[in-house]
């Protein structure tokens, strides 16, 4: 089954994801963008036990995920480092808007942590998730890519995807 790789650049480290073609996050994680170059190896073969420290979120106890057929990257201005380094490798890839994404990320967290009693009573926009969410911002880029809403994860489409731009 093909995977799709989203990655969430930032000035110090970037979100990346392992997402199915239905919405589902398979694995995720965060990497200090030094380094970069000693894991995105083990990213672009869907190597689980070589990002295990950079692991945040995982469905199931696979070591090795498929290699990703499509790898997306985030638009902001620090996507610079991570172009050079796939082009480097030859690898295609395809930039997707990333506008918002941290306020999806934020849903999205606690769609998979649920608030205790107390904190569901306060509003969403109020929580902040008590660790870094750029993983989960690299989920909601492959969901826009997908076109799958950030509540409706479990894969039901809007409607198709379109078809992917290339760099």
């Amino acid at each position: 089954m093909e995977n799709l790789l989203a990655l969430d650049p930032g000035k110090n480290k970037f979100g990346w994801a392992f997402v199915a073609l239905r919405g589902d996050l398979l694995a995720s994680g965060i990497i200090p963008c030094l380094r970069l170059e000693e894991l995105l190896d083990g990213l672009l073969n869907g190597d689980l036990r070589q990002l295990a420290p950079a692991i945040r979120e995982r469905r199931g106890n696979a070591e090795r995920l498929d290699p990703p057929g499509t790898i997306l990257l985030g638009s902001g201005t620090a996507r610079k480092i991570l172009e050079i380094a796939l082009v480097s490798r030859g690898r295609v890839f395809t930039i997707v808007e990333e506008a918002y994404t941290t306020l999806e990320a934020r849903r999205l967290f606690w769609k998979l942590h649920p608030p205790g009693f107390f904190a569901r009573w306060i509003p969403e926009s109020l929580r902040v998730p008590p660790r870094p969410i750029d993983d989960l911002a690299a989920w909601a880029l492959a969901l826009r890519f997908l076109d799958v809403a950030p509540g409706k994860a479990s894969g039901e489409r809007s409607r198709a995807p379109t078809p992917p731009r290339t760099s």
